[in-house]
């Protein structure tokens, strides 16, 4: 692992750590234990059919996202994206995002760029997502000054990838262009290899120049977003609370904005603490909000644990297959 990886490592279970510590310091946990006994398994098990419904949709999104260039199957994408999603969760320094795109990449004989293109793509509709959930949110909730603000930086991030994915596009084929500028202070043993993967990413993003391609995968990430949100509001039922139906745009910015930060393997006590954080503008603390994050969480990891875990099984993806594939990316062409 590189020095900058096990930094973000470190810094992750740092923080992970510090928000436990909080939690604990400031909620009675065994009242929380309590609270969490009770829970409905019927409102659990609906929270875990959903967010597998979530994932599910997120691989139709994937492959309206890569339709310019291929058309993978959705099992293959869906199969992806547990095994990713599950390396995210249990990977350090967010490297599952990168397991997920090489995966299909060798599996459907895609270039990993263009992959990559396209998960560049989809973080952009996210973001998107994000900021409407959060302007949303501004209308119904009393939000402190912190809420607002970490949502014009989520605006802003959002505006600035937007633009960078749009100059990269428009920039495909022209001497002038970015990949041009940056390829002349490269040495020159790896400009041909920059070269080729600039050209594969570039494909990825070629959603971005088709209306109606780009109109669907946000008709999907509407589908996704919205049911996403929703299991915030299965979770509450779960445990007797009754929440707002606007706290499900409320709670989805925090906790995103909060698993964002880096984090031990699983987000383990910083989606808690999101979720304690999120609930409090909603007039719900302590130990109700504490097992709320905790069911919560569960709702997240458990549907990976287990598919996530069948399809790497299914489909050999051992711990030494990961470790090569995050050391020895092929940045460009085709795989044959």
């Amino acid at each position: 692992m590189s020095r900058i990886r096990l930094l973000l490592a470190a810094v992750g279970i740092a923080l992970s750590a510090a928000a436990i510590w909080l939690l604990v310091r400031s909620i009675d946990v065994r009242a929380a234990l309590e609270a969490l006994s009770r829970a409905s398994w019927f409102w659990l098990l609906a929270s875990f059919a959903t967010t597998v419904l979530v994932y599910y949709l997120r691989a139709v999104r994937w492959g309206t996202l890569l339709k310019p260039h291929a058309r993978p199957t959705t099992s293959s994408l869906f199969r992806a994206n547990m095994v990713g999603f599950l390396a995210v969760n249990t990977l350090p320094a967010r490297l599952g995002e990168l397991v997920r795109a090489y995966l299909l990449a060798r599996k459907e004989r895609i270039s990993t760029a263009t992959v990559l293109g396209s998960v560049a793509v989809e973080r952009l509709l996210d973001l998107g997502f994000l900021g409407i959930f959060w302007a949303l949110s501004l209308l119904f909730a009393p939000v402190p000054a912190w809420f607002r603000w970490s949502g014009i930086v989520t605006l802003v991030v959002t505006g600035g990838v937007g633009v960078v994915l749009w100059a990269l596009t428009s920039s495909r084929g022209r001497k002038s262009g970015w990949a041009e500028r940056i390829r002349s202070y490269l040495p020159q043993r790896v400009r041909e290899r920059f070269a080729g993967a600039a050209s594969s990413f570039g494909q990825g993003l070629q959603v971005l120049g088709r209306p109606r391609l780009l109109a669907e995968a946000v008709a999907w990430s509407v589908a996704l977003w919205l049911l996403s949100g929703a299991v915030f509001l299965m979770a509450g039922e779960s445990l007797g609370i009754r929440l707002p139906f606007w706290s499900m745009f409320l709670l989805t910015f925090v906790v995103c904005v909060g698993i964002s930060l880096p984090s031990s393997p699983g987000f383990i006590g910083i989606m808690e603490w999101a979720c304690v954080l999120g609930l409090k503008l909603t007039g719900v603390e302590g130990p109700e909000a504490l097992a709320f994050g905790i069911l919560y969480h569960l709702t997240q990891i458990a549907p990976l644990l287990v598919l996530g875990t069948y399809f790497a099984v299914r489909d050999h993806v051992t711990p030494a297959r990961l470790k090569a594939l995050i050391s020895s990316p092929a940045p460009g062409g085709r795989k044959k």
